[in-house]
């Protein structure tokens, strides 16, 4: 459990760094003069979604690596061990939906729990993030 509790904090401590870096350069693109006002908003947004999914699929290698590697966790039966199933329930995970015909045991509840709670901080990250720059944009249009 004390693996699991470390590795979670670690995961946690990567993709805040992964996230914060990706938001700095989306917001250095947004602020550029270069490209056109009406393709800023929509490209900050893709951005954040590209950084959503590496966060995504960083988890899911973990469980994947776990899974086949230490006997400190597992998925019920009805899981199949391909490369999906672990993007798929890392993404149902990440974003809160909790979606599955299967459920982590053992010290993978541990990873689970911390990823939704990961996930949640990060998309509400990218939602204030991305609605302070919409602000911006729609007070002033013809500035940006």
């Amino acid at each position: 459990m004390i693996l699991a509790s470390f590795l979670s904090l670690a995961l946690i401590l990567i993709t805040v760094v992964i996230h914060y870096q990706g938001l700095c350069w989306l917001s250095c693109f947004y602020r550029s003069r270069k490209s056109h006002a009406n393709i800023r908003l929509p490209m900050i947004m893709f951005g954040m979604t590209c950084l959503h999914l590496i966060e995504i699929l960083l988890y899911a290698g973990v469980f994947f690596l776990l899974h086949h590697y230490s006997t400190n966790g597992g998925f019920t039966e009805a899981f199949e061990a391909t490369v999906w199933n672990y993007v798929y329930f890392s993404g149902v995970n990440y974003t809160t939906l909790g979606m599955s015909e299967f459920y982590p045991t053992g010290h993978f509840k541990v990873l689970a729990f911390t990823e939704a709670l990961n996930g949640f901080m990060m998309l509400t990250w990218s939602a204030t993030f991305f609605y302070s720059l919409a602000g911006q944009f729609f007070q002033n249009p013809d500035s940006q």
